[in-house]
């Protein structure tokens, strides 16, 4: 009896295991199926939805710019920039447009004019290297520049500015000392004591401000005008000036 039922076993059994695939395999395919329409309208629908989320990112950037700079911005004035390793956040660049250049040349607001007309340098700007003093008989540096120049002839204001003060000094003669914009000071040295100009009183460039007078330390070199220039308070060569 045991062996009839197994036999009867054995001839069914395959036919279970063919309805068992089949119903698999249609499973399968309706799987599959179903994945295809999915993936369809994705891809029909990604393009425009990517499209249209660009646009409005695009036109909010244009209304942040605008609020910026308070100027029109076009398409073409926007740059919109993702850093290749992303931190998570999106980096936005305003290009701002660029100024007109002015067609007209803006005039110097400081016009420059040479001490004494004619003039040569006869002894340049040293305050390093030791220069021999015919009159001290010594060697010494020289914090200005020796102008050329007979007794007499009219001294002028190399920059505008304002006189900030009159004196006599020992070694240098009668002084005046023209303070400019821009942290410029000039001294002019070796003036007569009947100078045109008054403490306290502005000058333009170019104006006749005194007269080649004497220098006491440089009385045995050729006739001349020492002048000094300071700028943000350091030593300057004042030919770099005119």
């Amino acid at each position: 009896m045991f062996s009839m039922k197994k036999e009867k076993y054995e001839k069914r059994s395959p036919k279970k295991n063919i309805a068992f695939y089949v119903s698999l395999a249609l499973c399968i395919a309706a799987v599959a199926g179903a994945a295809w329409n999915t993936y369809g309208s994705i891809e029909e629908n990604a393009e425009p939805y990517e499209e249209s989320s660009q646009e409005s990112s695009r036109a909010k950037t244009l209304e942040a710019a605008n609020e910026v700079s308070g100027e029109k911005y076009e398409g073409s004035a926007i740059v919109v920039s993702v850093p290749e390793e992303s931190s998570g956040e999106e980096s936005i660049k305003l290009l701002t447009p660029s100024m007109p250049e002015s067609k007209e040349p803006s005039e110097s607001s400081a016009k420059v004019y040479k001490p004494v007309e004619k003039g040569d340098v006869i002894k340049k700007y040293s305050p390093k290297d030791p220069i021999q003093s015919l009159t001290m008989k010594d060697w010494r540096t020289h914090n200005g520049v020796d102008i050329s120049a007979g007794q007499g002839t009219p001294v002028h204001a190399v920059l505008s500015g304002r006189v900030s003060s009159m004196y006599y000094d020992p070694m240098l003669g009668n002084v005046i000392v023209i303070e400019s914009n821009g942290g410029y000071i000039l001294r002019y040295c070796g003036v007569t004591n009947t100078s045109i100009a008054k403490e306290g009183n502005e000058v333009s460039a170019g104006e006749t401000i005194g007269y080649i007078g004497e220098i006491p330390s440089e009385i045995k070199d050729e006739s001349h005008l020492h002048l000094e220039a300071e700028i943000n308070g350091e030593y300057a060569d004042p030919t770099i000036l005119f």
